[in-house]
């Protein structure tokens, strides 16, 4: 009703920074989600990887996620 529709997250990684939730759809997209119980919340996506089984789980250091894929593993800059 009205808002975004809420991807499938039945695989995936997910970790929480500073009050926001990274989180993968378990195939090419990363996903910055306001957590909020009521509704999806998404404040921006992007393709990441390429479709497949990717759900291992996320690493956040210095700013850098870590995400990895069954044939890829990329570090993203996430945080200036």
């Amino acid at each position: 009703m009205g808002g975004p529709s809420r991807p499938s997250f039945t695989r995936g990684g997910a970790i929480l920074a500073e009050g926001l939730l990274l989180t993968t759809d378990g195939n090419t997209k990363l996903y910055l989600v306001e957590p909020d119980p009521t509704a999806f919340k998404p404040l921006a996506s992007a393709e990441i990887l390429e479709p497949g089984d990717n759900w291992a789980p996320l690493a956040l250091a210095d700013g850098k996620l870590l995400v990895r894929g069954q044939k890829q593993m990329k570090c993203l800059q996430v945080a200036p």
